[in-house]
């Protein structure tokens, strides 16, 4: 984390800032035993468009595609659980809605 003063701040008084950075994935789950979704390994891209169109392209192929993007700390690897869906087609996990 990097230590700088807001100009509203004293004097001595320092904000704590994280380094941050906005990480956009694409994700898709194959068919498994049953009613299983089996996932397939995730793929980074350097924007938020190129997930997603990898996404929609995979729509068809996959029983499940999610592209996502997430900001992530830099310094800690902690992840902010509040990502973004970009796109989202057929069966997916719960946590990426309905």
């Amino acid at each position: 984390m990097k230590r700088r003063r807001s100009d509203n701040e004293p004097k001595g008084c320092y904000l704590l800032r994280m380094a941050t950075e906005t990480i956009h994935i694409f994700q898709a789950w194959s068919a498994g035993k049953g009613n299983r979704l089996r996932a397939e390994a995730p793929i980074r891209f350097k924007s938020a468009a190129e997930a997603k169109g990898r996404a929609e392209r995979g729509a068809e192929k996959f029983a499940g595609v999610v592209a996502i993007s997430q900001v992530v700390d830099v310094d800690t690897g902690e992840v902010d659980e509040n990502a973004t869906v970009l796109f989202r087609a057929g069966r997916t996990p719960a946590e990426f809605g309905e």
